[in-house]
């Protein structure tokens, strides 16, 4: 069924397919792997369309770390005052997000002890970055490069 409604988005266009990423979100559906699997089918299609990349902010909304919630407020202030679209990703709400986000930090931007915490930058599936190397980036005035964007920003959409 899920296949038969994204072949049916892909007809319209590029703003249909996104549309039916968002509802992917909100949709109960007690196969979370599949639905995990529809949904990157769907953003790997965009994707491969040559459609904009999406920038993913792994943010934690019940974090209990004032440093945690102003790193992750910097950051996306930041994207949102530059106009730069991106998604955010609640990974104290989608168990299967942060399990994700854990695996696909190199290793070598593991923490010692410890999980990485949040904010964690990606494009798409392509690991850009903490917060530090995000307010490094921004120092130097390179934060499309380290966010592996080559044109001017656009709209943001958000994801929780």
């Amino acid at each position: 069924m899920l296949g038969t409604r994204v072949s049916s988005r892909l007809k319209r266009g590029p703003a249909g397919l996104k549309s039916f990423i968002v509802s992917l979100g909100g949709e109960k559906n007690k196969n979370k792997t599949r639905l995990a699997a529809h949904k990157h089918f769907c953003l790997s299609t965009l994707a491969h369309l040559g459609l904009k990349m999406v920038i993913k902010v792994y943010i934690a909304s019940s974090s209990g770390s004032v440093a945690v919630k102003k790193h992750q407020q910097a950051v996306v202030g930041f994207l949102e005052a530059n106009r730069i679209s991106f998604q955010e990703v609640d990974i104290t709400m989608l168990e299967e997000q942060r399990l994700w986000m854990y695996r696909n930090i190199p290793r070598d931007k593991q923490p010692e002890k410890g999980n990485p915490l949040p904010p964690q930058i990606f494009n798409e599936d392509r690991y850009c970055g903490d917060y530090e190397d995000f307010f490094q980036s921004k120092e130097n005035n390179t934060v499309f490069t380290f966010l592996g964007l080559s044109s001017e920003p656009s709209v943001k959409d958000s994801e929780s």
